[in-house]
């Protein structure tokens, strides 16, 4: 186990030295990448990081960002592969140390009394020396031990930090930065936790004519407005309601048993409440033309998937694009057959 702990603690080195080396920021992600690419157990990371310096010579955050996704985005797998044995690892040595300090320190106490017994007693004088030799021994061993724990302990601490660095990495991963709602990978993994046995409603939220606004005036109004839109969207919402940003200026919110009727009573509060923004570009002083979303609605059916739900909403959307926007459309009041695109 003293081997396993040293061979963990030269990996570990080793990746924080190729991070630097490549001026990588040291994140939970860079550092499963790189510890993993030292541990020589995933051929195919280790000849892509490989392919990418014979033709670079070097490594960005982008491409390590990538290989995290693709081989170590599930982190569980990070656990198991790299925390958990480190840890444990970690947690034996310091255990077997510990068990080896509380011997020398009953040995000490030990040959004190025989060093005691034998002071009195003159010709022992050779065995009183022996005695304190190894008195002397043991004391550099405990010292070398209390800097060895010390480091132990340390190196305990910082896998400590970085597991809890990599669960908010993981929470960061589930939300969208720009408006604070999930991402589509949150949405994913909100989802998993509801019953389809059980009634939910989907509303597909989109801004009309989006694109005219980013257009007109820049990227950063449209993204002012994506937020305004995201805000409504989360006053409106219930707490166990999942409000998502599903891409671009497209939301989701998937209503936690509530039926389709109350799912279009409550997008009807929303789309009246974006209807109602005032919005004014400060430097030029220029008020935006009105801000208006269509909806389309969906409730879960038996046997039918999230992937359905979403569909059927989607249609629904496609309905209320094609009926003048500005508008929330049922999908049970319309035909299952594909619209023509109104974007």
């Amino acid at each position: 186990m003293q081997e396993d702990f040293h061979q963990a603690m030269i990996i570990s080195e080793e990746a924080k030295k190729f991070m630097l080396f490549h001026s990588v920021a040291p994140t939970p992600s860079h550092y499963a990448v790189a510890y993993c690419y030292f541990t020589k157990e995933n051929l195919s990371l280790n000849n892509k990081i490989d392919l990418q310096l014979a033709a670079y010579k070097s490594l960005d955050t982008i491409f390590l960002d990538s290989l995290f996704v693709e081989y170590l985005s599930n982190t569980q797998q990070i656990e198991d592969k790299i925390f958990t044995p480190f840890g444990q690892t970690l947690s034996s040595t310091l255990a077997q140390l510990d068990h080896q300090v509380s011997s020398e320190k009953a040995a000490i106490s030990h040959l004190n009394k025989i060093g005691k017994a034998l002071g009195q007693l003159g010709e022992y004088k050779p065995l009183q020396n022996i005695t304190t030799f190894l008195l002397n021994a043991i004391g550099q061993s405990q010292v070398q031990h209390k800097s060895l724990s010390t480091e132990l302990y340390k190196a305990s601490q910082e896998v400590s930090q970085l597991k809890q660095k990599l669960e908010e990495s993981r929470q960061e991963a589930l939300i969208d930065t720009l408006t604070g709602l999930l991402n589509r990978r949150g949405c994913e993994k909100r989802l998993q936790a509801l019953s389809l046995s059980q009634t939910h409603s989907s509303l597909v939220i989109d801004i009309d004519h989006f694109k005219k606004v980013n257009d007109a005036f820049g990227h950063s109004v449209g993204d002012k407005v994506i937020q305004l839109v995201a805000n409504i969207i989360k006053e409106h919402a219930a707490s166990d309601d999942i409000p998502v940003r599903y891409g671009g200026e497209e939301f989701i919110v998937v209503l936690s048993n509530k039926s389709q009727q109350f799912a279009h009573s409550m997008a009807e509060k929303i789309r009246l409440a974006i209807s109602t923004l005032k919005l004014v570009q400060r430097q030029s002083n220029t008020q935006l033309p009105p801000i208006t979303v269509s909806i389309g609605v969906a409730e879960l059916q038996s046997n039918m998937t999230w992937s359905t739900l979403f569909n059927n909403a989607d249609q629904a959307l496609y309905k209320a694009k094609n009926s003048g926007r500005n508008c929330c459309v049922m999908a049970s009041m319309i035909a299952t057959q594909q619209p023509e695109n109104a974007y």
